[in-house]
């Protein structure tokens, strides 16, 4: 069990999630429960219910989109008990740290003794981000 908050899990998450794809995946096995259920773009027709599964995602990311890298900047955040919402932009590199992709969006997590055990995410422009997983 963890005495860190939910929003500082939270926070923690954004920081390390990059800016390696190495980090995130770091990150993820550190501060996501194995258990977790995990809803975005590239998930809503079959939302990821593993921290395996979110992994595997983030493989395909490198492969589909050449994703070499990650990072997360949070513009608002705001925790009430284990719930903890935010307005962020995350970014996805090449492998020289150029972007490939910016996005604009709000996430909502449920944080229960030190680890992300639910997550989704509302796209506000994702039409390009789509795109690129093929739609």
């Amino acid at each position: 069990m963890s005495s860190a908050s939910p929003l500082d899990v939270a926070r923690d998450f954004c920081a390390g999630f990059g800016p390696t794809y190495e980090d995130a995946v770091a990150t993820c096995r550190k501060l996501v429960h194995p258990d977790v259920s995990r809803q975005s773009v590239t998930s809503n027709d079959h939302p990821l219910e593993s921290l395996a599964a979110l992994l595997d995602d983030l493989r395909r990311a490198r492969e589909i989109m050449g994703a070499g890298g990650f990072g997360i900047d949070v513009h608002r955040i705001r925790a009430d008990g284990d719930l903890v919402v935010m307005r962020r932009t995350g970014t996805i590199s090449d492998a020289e740290g150029n972007p490939l992709h910016v996005l604009d969006l709000m996430s909502m997590l449920r944080v229960v003794d030190g680890k992300i055990v639910w997550s989704r995410e509302c796209f506000l422009d994702s039409g390009t981000f789509d795109g690129a997983w093929g739609g």
